[in-house]
């Protein structure tokens, strides 16, 4: 099975290798940067237009098309409503996508509409504004930390695009979810952050806590979800705050599948019509990532 998967420059995304390639024969990866060390850990690599840039998708599209791909694993946010507009029309050509429904990506892309959708479900999130009423404030469209910025009430901000929210204080907590594909979910495991750099988690534990186990349960069944989902929330002193949804793999996933199974090996068999029977949560498990090299000769550099 061919699989194509994008976003390779992140530290992450080494430490699911050995998991792909339990079911992948083949490995395309894509990214902007000829220097991302993903582009030569797989079996062959493309460097990539931004998805703002002007006709990406169509040359996405033909590399799916030139290697035969089966499988796509869309991970950068500003790719992901494209890549789900697309869904049945690759499907058809046998390209499948793990991706939910652009409906779904649609509200969780945008924080103000995540917060919206929250309240409606009556999930307890941060309070949130269009308005400069509180002292955190992010890009409405946006991944990671990138364009947060913390602005006491009183001072002039542009709130163009933006949405204002309360400084949050306390434990953090990502959630990995696995959907099926009818949206069913078949893990929910809460992993605590224990340390984070650059935004990213560098030090994780399983968390066996009901209370979260629980909201993102009813997040699930709220939308439809297939796929890898990742929650974010807070347990601060007044009690649980989530913030957002991201529908897709999310960095620290390889924490949720050594606690399970391998989840590339349970959407193979769903893709298949296979039942499949989720297995128990190791809780308390530990990541500690570190960094390893990618050593590449001078004229194996992509151009």
């Amino acid at each position: 099975m061919n699989v194509l998967v994008e976003a390779v420059g992140s530290p992450a995304w080494a430490t699911l290798v050995p998991y792909l390639r339990a079911v992948a024969t083949r490995i395309v990866a894509l990214d902007v940067d000829r220097l991302a060390a993903g582009l030569y850990l797989a079996d062959h690599g493309y460097i990539v237009p931004r998805y703002s840039e002007p006709g990406c998708m169509d040359v996405l599209v033909d590399i799916c098309r030139r290697e035969r791909i089966d499988w796509v694993l869309p991970t950068i946010h500003e790719g992901l409503g494209k890549w789900a507009a697309r869904r049945e029309a690759l499907a058809a050509e046998g390209i499948r996508l793990v991706i939910s429904p652009p409906e779904t990506i649609a509200f969780c892309e945008d924080k103000w509409e995540t917060y919206r959708f929250f309240t409606a479900h009556g999930i307890p999130t941060a309070r949130t504004s269009l308005e400069h009423e509180y002292e955190l404030i992010k890009p409405r469209v946006g991944r990671g930390g990138a364009g947060h910025r913390r602005v006491p009430p009183g001072e002039w901000v542009d709130m163009t695009d933006c949405i204002a929210q309360e400084v949050l204080e306390g434990r953090e907590f990502s959630v990995d979810a696995l959907c099926d594909l009818e949206g069913t979910p078949l893990y929910i495991v809460p992993r605590e952050r224990l340390a984070v750099e650059s935004g990213l988690s560098v030090r994780g534990r399983v968390a066996c806590d009901e209370e979260i186990e629980a909201h993102v349960r009813r997040i699930l069944s709220a939308a439809r979800f297939i796929g890898p989902v990742d929650v974010q929330c807070f347990r601060t002193v007044a009690g649980l705050r989530f913030t957002e949804i991201n529908p897709r793999l999310a960095g620290g996933v390889s924490l949720a599948m050594a606690a399970t199974e391998n989840w590339f090996v349970v959407l193979e068999k769903l893709f298949r019509g296979e039942t499949v029977q989720p297995r128990s949560v190791r809780n308390g498990l530990l990541m500690l990532r570190h960094y390893t090299d990618c050593i590449v000769e001078p004229e194996a550099v992509l151009q």
